[in-house]
């Protein structure tokens, strides 16, 4: 039996005139805390890189997570938040992978080099994903904090920091970006074309059966979880299979699990182990790009 963990993945929109709001007040901070408190980690037991940011003044510990499209803070850790500014939701429509409703919260934001004085951020509850990981993290680190952000995922030395590196090819991912900043990549497996999420929350990578050209594998056991509930349920694996993710960028032997239609397919943690996932940030918009190194 396989054991896989699968931690938080967190689709979340709002309004128009809410979802405008973050990206656009996150801006390079003018005196950046000690470089300490940003220094990223991995969860010994879910990989994901976590990493001790300020939020209203107070450190929390968050997961980065690029298939996020808001920032979301657990409702224990919001809770220490003693000027934060409630936002009225009563007329917000909201849409995701949660049945929860939201509350959000207008509160500043230091993550990396980059400060928001003002910054609505979700506020869910998160027990389900803190229960699933070694460390449980304070929330979620978004992409409309991560959009304006370099930073880098060098799981070959498994250091994980902002910035890029110097001296190196960056080689872009090729695919398309929603409104939100994440990514869809287009990747190629046995000759094939298939588009996933590119979801530093998910441990695993997760695909369409039909569009797995090696097949199946058969049944697993795995712990799977979302923002909702964590269970622990069979499913179906696909046979392991070499995924081209750039021109000359292998990710050897990924072994995904299918999922349903009404589901998103994803391209998790497990298929980046070994290689180099770069984001920059862009001047000409609110978010930037990704790129790896052969």
């Amino acid at each position: 039996m396989k054991k896989l963990l699968y931690p938080a993945v967190c689709f979340l929109a709002c309004s128009a005139a809410l979802a405008a709001e973050p990206s656009q007040a996150v801006k390079v901070a003018q005196q950046v805390p000690s470089a300490d408190l940003f220094t990223m980690t991995r969860d010994t037991r879910c990989k994901q890189v976590l990493v001790t940011c300020l939020i209203g003044g107070q450190p929390m510990r968050m997961m980065l997570d690029t298939g996020a499209t808001h920032t979301v803070l657990h409702k224990q850790s919001a809770a220490r938040l003693v000027n934060a500014r409630r936002v009225d939701t009563s007329g917000m429509k909201f849409k995701g992978n949660s049945t929860q409703r939201p509350e959000i919260l207008l509160t500043s934001l230091q993550a990396g080099s980059a400060a928001a004085p003002q910054l609505p951020i979700m506020v869910m509850d998160l027990s389900a994903v803190r229960g699933m990981m070694a460390e449980p993290p304070d929330g979620i680190l978004g992409m409309d904090v991560l959009g304006s952000l370099p930073f880098t995922f060098d799981l070959r030395s498994d250091k994980c920091y902002w910035g890029v590196p110097e001296g190196v090819q960056l080689v872009p991912l090729y695919g398309t970006r929603d409104e939100n900043g994440r990514m869809f990549v287009q990747l190629q497996c046995s000759g094939k074309s298939i588009e996933l999420l590119l979801d530093t929350g998910s441990t695993i990578t997760r695909v369409y059966a039909d569009e797995w050209v090696p097949g199946k594998a058969g049944a697993v056991t795995a712990h799977l979880g979302n923002v909702d509930s964590a269970a622990r349920t069979k499913v179906v694996a696909g046979k392991p299979a070499d995924l081209e993710l750039a021109p000359g960028v292998v990710l050897h032997g990924v072994s995904p699990i299918f999922c349903p239609r009404d589901d998103r397919s994803m391209l998790g943690m497990d298929a980046l182990e070994g290689h180099v996932l770069i984001h920059l940030p862009n001047q000409q918009s609110l978010y930037g790009s990704f790129f790896t190194i052969r």
